[in-house]
């Protein structure tokens, strides 16, 4: 498949209460919108060649980025709450803000938990859902978590110190390359570690992210919530993961079919963020599905 870029990527700031919330955007508003989610430690600059090819292909795309992350406001966690909930009321508001009324979302890592609550709050505005290495089964977070998991119960700094240092420069690059093999490797470009990290090593802002990190515990109690959607909504859904994947394991992919009988899913031959090594394999599955299942006229319910 070819990749010809017809349509134009905008650069836009809009103010969502205080804050100041940066996103990329493309495509006609009349066309189906879908609204891509980033990870962490990423921002919408991981979705720079999909923002295009799904405009190119009659969608209107958005990305934004979260606070704190990417070129949104960096408020102080004397400020501003670093919690998933938070960050979805954000986002919610965001969507509002930019007349988003109907829009199918793209959930990875950190924003699957982040728009899986944005859904929670507006299920009547989703058209679809489509699942990178994302969280929303306990079994994605296999052995790799099992330190998290004792800190967040007992959070002593004996504990702390068994995670070990990850947000840093390494961690950052770790997001990329963990898992992957060797020959992979080439497939990425330091420019989007190096942008991550030079974003996130701001002054005081790394205790900002640790906060949202412990508050990662309380997604878990929304995973029944998830499901619950799931089962209730039956939206269009499909999954896209990398085997190799060091952070969501891969046993968590055929879960959705236990909520979701229809759900289409995918296992490549890739890591964590596939989008950058292996994008040419990913955006016509992700064409595809949309176009049998939004443009086929699905409304939700």
């Amino acid at each position: 498949m070819n990749f010809p870029q017809k349509h134009k990527v905008y650069h836009n700031t809009i103010s969502v209460g205080d804050l100041d919330i940066f996103y990329r955007e493309a495509g006609n508003p009349a066309d189906p919108a879908i609204l891509l989610m980033h990870g962490y430690p990423n921002s919408s600059f991981l979705y720079r060649r999909l923002i295009p090819f799904l405009a190119d292909h009659h969608y209107h795309v958005i990305a934004p980025d979260f606070p704190g992350f990417g070129y949104s406001s960096y408020p102080s966690a004397a400020t501003f709450e670093y919690t998933f909930q938070h960050y979805s009321q954000v986002l919610s508001a965001f969507t509002e803000q930019i007349k988003l009324t109907q829009f199918a979302l793209y959930l990875h890592d950190y924003g699957s938990v982040i728009g899986m609550r944005v859904a929670l709050l507006h299920p009547e505005k989703i058209t679809a859902l489509i699942f990178q290495d994302s969280n929303a089964y306990e079994e994605g977070l296999g052995k790799e978590w099992d330190a998290c998991k004792v800190y967040w119960d007992h959070p002593t700094k004996e504990n702390r110190e068994k995670i070990g240092e990850f947000l840093n420069e390494e961690g950052a690059r770790r997001q990329y390359l963990a898992g992957i093999p060797e020959d992979q490797v080439p497939l990425f470009t330091p420019d989007t570690w190096t942008l991550d990290w030079v974003l996130m090593n701001r002054p005081g802002h790394i205790d900002a992210l640790f906060s949202l990190f412990e508050d990662y515990k309380n997604n878990r109690a929304y995973f029944p919530k998830f499901q619950e959607f799931f089962r209730n909504v039956q939206p269009p859904a499909l999954v896209i993961w990398g085997k190799y994947d060091a952070f969501y394991s891969v046993a968590e992919a055929p879960c959705y079919k236990r909520d979701m009988p229809d759900a289409e899913i995918h296992i490549l031959d890739a890591g964590h963020k596939l989008l950058e090594s292996h994008f040419e394999e990913v955006a016509p599955l992700i064409l595809d599905f949309l176009n049998r299942k939004i443009v086929s006229g699905y409304h939700p319910a």
